[in-house]
């Protein structure tokens, strides 16, 4: 079994300087399949993959505290560009309290999420990814370039996910105003 793509990658409290709009994104504790959709016309979720179990690496045993999750990876398109590479890990404990998770199909994760009243997220962390880092997400996602990403822990009830969002090129938070 091959560990979550992003298992490697870097996670930093750190926000890029002097960039007001991207730091505007990935601080935004709201749901993001919201934000995107009123960004755009035609929003929708291609599957990349679904109910694949994983194995964690030390750091991301720590957060949703189980040693393999299942992983659910998406791409969230907005007016047929992707936007935002997505993953989410959730353990077999967390599936068992929250089985819709795995009946979504092209249906947003946040969408799911929250509708829960109960819903708590933690601290974001974030991530710039290098060159290296990226590269594994080209065949998949058609990065290029710097990219930055966000990951929290969203939990409601017994159930606690994972979920890691890369801003892609296409998405808005890379457009600062000129000043």
């Amino acid at each position: 079994m091959t560990p979550s793509v992003d298992h490697l990658w870097h996670w930093t409290a750190a926000l890029p300087q002097r960039r007001p709009t991207l730091c505007d994104w990935l601080r935004d504790p709201g749901s993001l399949t919201e934000r995107l959709r009123r960004h755009s016309r035609d929003f929708r979720v291609e599957v990349l993959a679904s109910d694949v179990l994983l194995p964690l690496s030390p750091e991301q045993m720590a957060l949703l505290d189980t040693e393999l999750a299942y992983c659910r990876e998406v791409l969230l398109y907005c007016d047929g560009r992707p936007w935002v590479y997505a993953s989410s890990l959730y353990s077999p404990a967390t599936r068992a309290a929250m089985p819709e998770l795995t009946g979504l199909g092209r249906r947003a994760l946040g969408e799911l999420l929250f509708d829960a009243p109960d819903l708590q997220r933690s601290s974001f962390e974030f991530t710039e990814l290098a060159p290296v880092d990226y590269e594994r997400l080209v065949a998949r996602a058609g990065a290029t370039g710097t990219l930055w990403g966000r990951r929290s822990v969203l939990a409601t009830g017994r159930a606690r996910v994972l979920v890691t969002e890369l801003f892609l090129p296409a998405v808005p938070a890379y457009q600062e105003p000129v000043t």
